[in-house]
This record gives structure tokens, sequence and C-alpha cells, in this order.
């Protein structure tokens, strides 16, 4: 009898775990996108005014996109990982999607990250200036976002591995 309540007790606190990063991966996905969107700055180069917006790069917009899409994935496994609980059988497709979403992470957060380097550094070879040193506000905020991504990344990474280990026992 014992041994039956420690059973049950054992997928409930998983499932706790397991509600609370998603929440907060879905938290930490929509904050970045949500400084990524409302980043804009105009500047002033030898009297030239130039804007920098998200939109204007490839790298950004799609980690706003990515974003999104880890948001509904991880909204979806939330649900999903409840049922999980009940039929044990749905643990491995859970493990799948948040596999899934992990990739989609780091993908979006490893491009838009290059693209951050470009603007902060330069790259002498190809002859791109740093830009960082005219759009402060605008990079400050990228390295914001960027860094919500990665905390996404992470709770998402780690999800995956618990449900790895959770879909190896079943």
């Amino acid at each position: 009898m014992m041994g039956d309540n420690e059973g049950r007790r054992t997928p409930l606190l998983n499932l706790g775990v397991q509600v609370s990063m998603r929440v907060l991966t879905i938290g930490a996905a929509m904050a970045s996108m949500w400084v990524m969107i409302t980043n804009r700055e105009v500047a002033s180069v030898y009297g030239i005014a130039f804007e920098a917006k998200y939109s204007y790069s490839s790298a950004f917009r799609y980690l706003v996109y990515a974003q999104i899409a880890v948001c509904a994935a991880t909204l979806f496994t939330l649900v999903w990982a409840c049922l999980a609980v009940r039929r044990r059988g749905l643990v491995f497709a859970l493990f799948f999607f948040d596999l899934l979403t992990t990739l989609t992470a780091i993908s979006a957060f490893s491009a838009a990250f290059a693209e951050g380097y470009v603007g902060k550094y330069g790259n002498k070879q190809a002859g791109w200036l740093p830009i960082c040193g005219y759009v402060h506000g605008y990079c400050s905020r990228v390295t914001i976002s960027l860094a919500m991504s990665f905390a996404s990344f992470i709770l998402l990474f780690i999800l995956t591995v618990l449900t790895a280990s959770a879909a190896r026992h079943y």
C-alpha cells in the first residue's frame, strides 16, 4: 500500500515541475518576443538619419516568429503533459514535441546572436562596421531579448531531459 502512494506521488510531483517550467518557458519566450518587437531606435550619423528596427533583420524576425512558435508549442505541451500523467503512452510524444521546440529555440537564438554579434563588433573582413555605438539603446534591448530567449532554451532543454527520463521509465 505504501508503494502505491509513492508511485502516485512521483508523477504528480513531476507534473508540478513540468507545469512550472512550461509556464516559465512561455513567460521567457513572450518577454523575449515582446522586447524584440517593441525595439526601435533612430540615430543620426554624419547628418544622415537611420532607423534600427527588428524587422530589418531576417535573423531577428526569425527569433520573433520562433518565439511565437515556442509559446504555442509549449502551451500545447502544457496540456499534453497533464494528459500524459493519466495516459502513460503519451510521454514519448511529449518528449518529441519538447525536442522539436528546443531545437527551434536554439536555432533562433543562434541566428539572432550571430546577427547581434556583427552589430556589436562588426566584421572587418567583410567591411561591416559595428553599429551599437550609434544605437546603444537598441543593442541593449537586443541583448535583453537574447538573454530571455536563451533562458527559454535552457528551460526547454531541461524539460526535454526530464521528459526523456520519464519516457524511459514508462
